[in-house]
């Protein structure tokens, strides 16, 4: 397991080649690692949230657990949470060592030849790149036959001193938020986040998170008591903002572009190993803000053309 750093004079990065896992991202003008990081190294081996990893080949929830492969056969994918295959299941990317290759003193390299898991076999690669105060990630894949690709980054965000992220203050652009049903499995149903128990999760104008946790609905009991859900955007320029994310005392600011047509916003509400963070205290219930760009969530069983050849992804994360 070896560290790698991006460094220039508004940002630092730095991240392993296990997992491509993001372990800083120091605005310099603050000196503030915006990440969820393990205080131990060692404890990215077992990673039980996930901090910081490249999450594929296929993220978020799928449910039934498998897919048609491009000759029409049914592939089965193992289970890593309950019934369901998440994030890639229990030998997905974020256990993996990736090989890196220096470009310049702000960007990496980062391939792994995916030819071991329930899928297809895929050429990966990742482009971390620090240009001023943007990090971007860039994510491709090349397959010989059609398959499934659907990656993301699972970093936790926590832009202060704060034990929680509950007094951040959170917006996103338009969206529709993907309904989920008591098993947690993704529905086909969408809401607009205007009747009473779903406009709490609304953040199309900015709010405190801690407006959507504990909120003692059926939902937020599904999600338990936090955000753990699919927002789906109904602007898919770019160019746009999706997420935006200040600390409670506004010095600083995370602003993120994409180009994905989704986004899990999850906050650390469930809570396994009490791990030690690198600020010295313990993981506890909302620690952090993941934002997970993918494809919607088990987009396997709604979308027709789920399987690819050619894939490309890219996030922007803008620091300030």
């Amino acid at each position: 397991m070896k560290t790698y750093q991006l460094e220039n004079e508004f940002v630092r990065i730095e991240f392993l080649n296990y997992g491509g896992i993001l372990t800083k991202m120091i605005n310099k003008k603050t000196q503030q690692n915006y990440l969820l990081a393990y205080k131990n190294q060692e404890d990215y081996k077992r990673n039980p949230y996930f901090f910081g990893a490249t999450i594929g080949r296929n993220a978020g929830r799928t449910y039934p657990p498998f897919y048609q492969n491009y000759q029409g056969a049914k592939r089965v994918l193992d289970t890593n949470e309950g019934q369901v295959h998440l994030h890639g299941g229990s030998e997905g990317l974020h256990q993996v060592e990736w090989k890196v290759e220096k470009l310049s003193d702000t960007t990496y390299r980062l391939t792994f030849e995916d030819t071991q898991s329930l899928y297809e076999p895929m050429k990966l690669e990742l482009i971390y790149q620090l240009e001023n105060n943007r990090f971007t990630i860039r994510m491709q894949g090349c397959a010989d036959k059609p398959t499934i690709c659907n990656l993301t980054n699972h970093s936790y965000f926590n832009l202060g001193e704060e034990t929680t992220v509950a007094f951040h203050r959170l917006q996103t652009a338009s969206a529709t938020l993907q309904l989920i049903d008591e098993q947690f499995i993704p529905t086909e149903k969408y809401s607009a986040m205007l009747s009473s128990e779903y406009a709490p999760f609304n953040f199309s104008e900015e709010k405190a998170v801690q407006k959507a946790l504990n909120l003692e609905t059926p939902l937020s009991k599904i999600c338990a008591d936090g955000i753990d859900l699919a927002y789906c955007f109904t602007n898919n320029d770019d160019k746009e903002p999706k997420i935006r994310l200040t600390d409670r005392q506004r010095q600083n600011k995370l602003t993120i572009y994409f180009d994905q047509e989704a986004c899990i916003i999850y906050t650390l509400n469930k809570l396994s190993d009490k791990v030690k963070l690198e600020n010295g205290g313990l993981v506890e219930k909302y620690s952090g803000i993941t934002f997970e760009m993918q494809h919607k969530p088990n987009y396997v069983h709604t979308t027709a053309d789920y399987l690819v050849t050619d894939y490309q992804a890219y996030t922007i994360y803008e620091i300030e």
